[in-house]
């Protein structure tokens, strides 16, 4: 498991950490903050709230793995300043730029996955992978109402929290820092369950 963590580095995690799997912190609150208050990706996309799993189901399933590796990304951007994120990603794109949080959002994405199928290859067979926040990989989801298949099915990953993770509990637990709204830093968190 130490080469999973060089690995995760290597890839660019600013921090990376095994943990027991039991000291992941799920609670059905974590689910609740996607709906209060309302997430403007709430039942919009494939993998966001309420288009997933149960959070009692996902943790009947965490319950069958014996670790997990944390990973953190951190960028030097004003997270405190709601004013860009939240713009739409068309509006965005007229003003010809992604918003600093989608970028780091891919980047958490990317090296979830990559460390993912590096787990998978080192035998960890039911590796599964998570990010953060709401799926960026396409400027708008195919949404459920279209009955239309995920775009990208190998590459999306639901976010921790929208699975009912409590991502600070679990990083206070893990002793790793977290950093959320922040004029100075913010810290993305994903992680990947080891079996």
């Amino acid at each position: 498991m130490r080469e999973l963590v060089k690995a995760a580095k290597a890839h660019g995690a600013t921090s990376a950490k095994i943990i027991p799997a039991r000291d992941v912190c799920v609670d059905k609150r974590a689910r609740l903050k996607c709906l209060v208050p309302r997430c403007s990706s709430y039942g919009r996309h494939l993998l966001c709230p309420p288009n997933l799993m149960p959070v009692d189901e996902f943790k009947e399933i965490l319950d069958c793995y014996g670790s997990a590796l944390l990973l953190q990304v951190e960028a030097d951007v004003d997270s405190s300043d709601k004013s860009v994120k939240h713009l739409d990603d068309d509006i965005c794109e007229e003003i010809g730029s992604e918003t600093e949080s989608r970028k780091w959002q891919l980047k958490l994405l990317h090296l979830v996955n990559t460390t993912e199928a590096i787990a998978f290859k080192m035998g960890f067979y039911f590796a599964a992978g998570l990010s953060g926040g709401e799926c960026c990989l396409c400027r708008e989801c195919v949404t459920p109402q279209s009955r239309r298949p995920c775009e990208h099915p190998f590459e999306a990953r639901p976010s921790m929290e929208a699975m009912g993770i409590d991502v600070v509990g679990t990083c206070k637990k893990a002793g790793m820092p977290v950093f959320l709204s922040s004029k100075n830093r913010v810290r993305w968190t994903g992680l990947v369950l080891l079996d």
